[in-house]
């Protein structure tokens, strides 16, 4: 009988692993960076400005990093998170903002339910004192 318990004991502990593997694998954000600029200090979260439109950024930019993710649920929740993600992968870069878009899979009506949605952001850096200054500290190290 104590065999039997024992069996059931193990079985019981296996599936809770793989339910917990299960959950931790769908919460996890995975974004891929590709850097297209140079690296600068990093910043504060709460320092980089999100856009939903090119042209509602007030200042000259360059392009330092493109931010993508894997598709998602379209949940609200699960988009903060990913805003928030892509924010701080954006402030170890130095970035001054992002310009972002959420393509919510119109355009695949084979997608799943919980695969429909993507993340794309460009990580921008305004063209100011510090980037000309690097550009500058650039050219000279280079000669």
């Amino acid at each position: 009988m104590q065999g039997i318990r024992n069996k059931s004991t193990e079985l019981k502990l296996i599936v809770f692993i793989f339910i917990i593997l299960f959950l931790s694998s769908c919460s996890s954000i995975d974004l891929d960076i590709i850097q297209t600029g140079p690296y600068f200090p990093p910043k504060k979260n709460n320092d980089i400005k999100l856009y939903t439109d090119r042209n509602k950024v007030e200042k000259p930019f360059g392009a330092i990093a493109i931010i993508h993710s894997a598709r998602f649920n379209c949940s609200n929740s699960k988009q903060k998170k990913i805003l928030e993600a892509s924010r701080k992968k954006a402030s170890e870069l130095g970035a001054d903002g992002i310009i972002y878009y959420f393509d919510f899979g119109e355009k695949d009506p084979y997608a799943l339910p919980g695969e429909r949605c993507f993340f794309s952001g460009l990580a921008i850096k305004y063209v100011n004192y510090e980037s000309k200054e690097y550009e500058k500290n650039l050219n000279l190290s280079s000669k």
